[in-house]
């Protein structure tokens, strides 16, 4: 039988640095290891959208980040694996610096949104993100 999930991302800006937070997943990761992301995962049972994406930012960075707007939502399927997962984009803010990663991750950066932009070692998906985030919710 097919599986489905819900997901949230944070897209996580540093208001002292001015810099978003990138992660790298590790190899241990089952979809998609050794890519870069951000941080995020699926709502549990009962869970607000919101409430997750606080969750999640926290486990996967031990930041704590205030949510603000929804700006992006999308679909990812691997038909092959019977999977699919629908995620919504919060763009949250923190003034922490300090990461710590769980296990799920094996590198971060603070980085601009013009480097992310503009450099093609990141994923499309992860560029056309940042963008929308820079042009949605600071504008």
């Amino acid at each position: 039988m097919p599986e489905f999930g819900v997901a949230t991302k944070a897209i996580i800006f540093n208001t002292k640095l001015k810099k978003f937070l990138v992660l790298k997943k590790s190899d241990l990761e089952d979809i998609n290891p050794n890519t870069f992301d951000m941080p995020g995962g699926r709502i549990r049972f009962g869970e607000k959208l919101e409430e997750a994406v606080v969750r999640e930012a926290k486990e996967e960075t031990g930041l704590d980040v205030e949510v603000g707007q929804v700006f992006n939502a999308w679909t990812f399927a691997k038909e092959n694996k019977g999977f699919q997962l629908t995620g919504v984009d919060f763009f949250c803010t923190t003034k922490q610096e300090k990461v710590e990663l769980s296990e799920e991750h094996s590198n971060f950066e603070w980085i601009s949104a013009e480097t992310i932009i503009n450099d093609e070692k990141y994923p499309e998906w992860l560029r056309k993100t940042i963008e929308k985030a820079e042009r949605t919710c600071f504008n």
